[in-house]
């Protein structure tokens, strides 16, 4: 479901949904999309993209530029969520975040803790390009947000 919230931006949900179809592809198997995946009583996440049988647990960050605070603690939240269901369930799985700009991609190769995270615990980083059109869009959605938001 698309949200309509004031900070909402239906073109990077939208860039998402074509993030998660080439997911799909690059893998080659389907993934199911916003799964509810129960981890202990009253407790479940919600990956962007997931399979039980493949063991892969996939997050997608559609944002473009520089990041703020607040989606530095996103992609932290997206780490531990990963971090939890393997611990939870005992099994290992393939950790995959993807993103669709090239510095957020530095970023997470990059010297913080959150890249050394992403290294020590094996989680992939892939960066998907997409067209300028959705990419345009993206970012367009992005200064409508911090202008309504300022307010």
């Amino acid at each position: 479901m698309i949200d309509t919230s004031k900070s909402s931006s239906v073109e990077q949900q939208k860039a998402e949904l074509f993030i998660a179809d080439v997911v799909e592809k690059w893998l080659d198997c389907k993934l199911e999309r916003r799964a509810k995946v129960v981890l202990g009583e009253g407790v479940h996440i919600e990956p962007d993209l997931y399979s039980e049988d493949e063991r892969i647990i996939c997050e997608i960050f559609a944002h473009i530029g520089d990041l703020k605070v607040g989606q530095k603690h996103k992609i932290s939240q997206d780490i531990l969520k990963m971090l939890l269901l393997e611990k939870s369930t005992g099994f290992q799985y393939r950790k995959i975040i993807v993103v669709a700009d090239d510095n957020v991609e530095k970023y997470l190769h990059g010297k913080s803790f959150i890249a050394e995270s992403i290294r020590q615990f094996g989680i992939e980083v892939k960066k998907i390009n997409l067209s300028d059109e959705v990419r345009t869009s993206v970012s367009n959605a992005q200064a409508r947000q911090i202008m309504i938001n300022s307010n």
